[in-house]
């Protein structure tokens, strides 16, 4: 006997199970791993003298959530927000009797520690807040000796990419070139010349280490391919907030390889529903031909690929809002089709040379 079940029960089931996972996931205190790259901002507050307020509030708003921590100067006038999750704040800054000091679009990439020092004039002087522009905001952590860089979101939306994939992004970075013996487009490097046939040695090297020797990570977990010394898994490049690379010899809470450290950092839901639609389109009628083949006489190789996808977040609503506003959701889906060809050229013996014995089918 065959059981058919209806898709009006399987489609609410599966909806069911979807949204159950992603409050739950968005609830649950994110793993230890992702700690490593949040970032910490800290600082002194002063008056226009520069002596030191004790007591003074600092707000720190993000900007996508509206989520907010705060903290207050001790005796020293100091201040220090651990655990920050990377993206666009908003400060402020405030004492009684002085008027208040704002920080607007704040931009924090992941794995820094900013020291920001405020300044407080007294309510006398102004009536309106002061608001300063995000071009004081340090550049540089001097707190660590961390030798990387950082492809932010920015850089994300803005470089075109015919990979689509985020790990190519790095090759921006300073300290990044591609290996040797790359499986970076096997077939397409078989065309330059039949003697350098790559091996599986990864994709790229960092600081001039071998690519068996990188850490691959996603939100600070694993994402390593052993055996070919390159990533597991490649999300959607719509679903990459950051890529970070780390080239010297890192602490040990990164922990894992000898060599360099990449980390792709997803993007998160906000208070706001948004979501886009893409349709990447490629096809050899639009590329131009290699040099190898004009060559050889040869025309364009057959390509054709479709790439659809869409993006969708925000905050979740009744009957799964939580009441605090701080439960968010982000998907992301992609789907590529492609036709791709290649010409293997190579030597063929088609006459037994004398010298030598070969020995028959068997």
């Amino acid at each position: 006997m065959r059981t058919v079940v209806s898709a009006r029960f399987i489609l609410p089931m599966l909806l069911g199970v979807l949204v159950f996972a992603a409050i739950n996931v968005a609830k649950t205190k994110p793993p230890a791993a992702q700690d490593l790259d949040n970032m910490t901002l800290s600082g002194r507050v002063l008056d226009q003298n520069g002596a030191v307020i004790a007591g003074a509030s600092i707000e720190l708003v993000l900007v996508t959530t509206r989520v907010t921590r705060t903290a207050v100067t001790d005796v020293a006038g100091s201040y220090r927000i651990i655990q920050l999750e990377p993206g666009l704040y908003n400060l402020r800054a405030s004492y009684p009797g002085f008027a208040i000091t704002e920080k607007p679009e704040l931009r924090f990439i992941a794995g820094k520690n900013v020291q920001l020092d405020l300044t407080l004039f007294p309510e006398g002087i102004t009536v309106n807040p002061i608001t300063v522009a995000a071009d004081d905001t340090p550049a540089v952590d001097t707190t660590r000796t961390v030798v990387g860089g950082t492809v932010t979101a920015t850089d994300v939306e803005a470089l075109p990419i015919n990979s689509r994939s985020p790990l190519d992004l790095i090759f921006t970075l300073p300290g990044v070139s591609e290996e040797a013996l790359s499986t970076r487009e096997l077939a397409e490097d078989r065309n330059t010349s039949a003697a350098d046939t790559p091996e599986e040695s990864g994709t790229f090297s960092l600081a001039g280490g071998p690519a068996y020797s990188n850490n691959v990570t996603i939100d600070g977990l694993d994402n390593n391919d052993d055996r070919a010394a390159r990533e597991r898994f490649q999300p959607s490049l719509e679903a990459v907030e950051e890529v970070q690379i780390i080239t010297n010899q890192f602490s040990a809470e990164y922990g894992r390889a000898s060599g360099g450290r990449i980390n792709i950092r997803t993007r998160g839901g906000s208070n706001k529903y948004s979501g886009r639609a893409f349709y990447f389109f490629r096809d050899d009628y639009l590329n131009a031909n290699t040099s190898n083949n004009k060559a050889k006489g040869l025309s364009r190789l057959p390509l054709t690929e479709h790439n659809p996808g869409f993006t969708f977040s925000g905050p979740l609503r009744f009957p799964f809002y939580d009441g605090h506003g701080k439960t968010f959701f982000f998907t992301a889906y992609e789907h590529n089709t492609i036709l791709d060809s290649a010409t293997i050229d190579t030597l063929v013996p088609i006459q037994r040379n004398p010298r030598f014995t070969i020995a028959g089918p068997m």
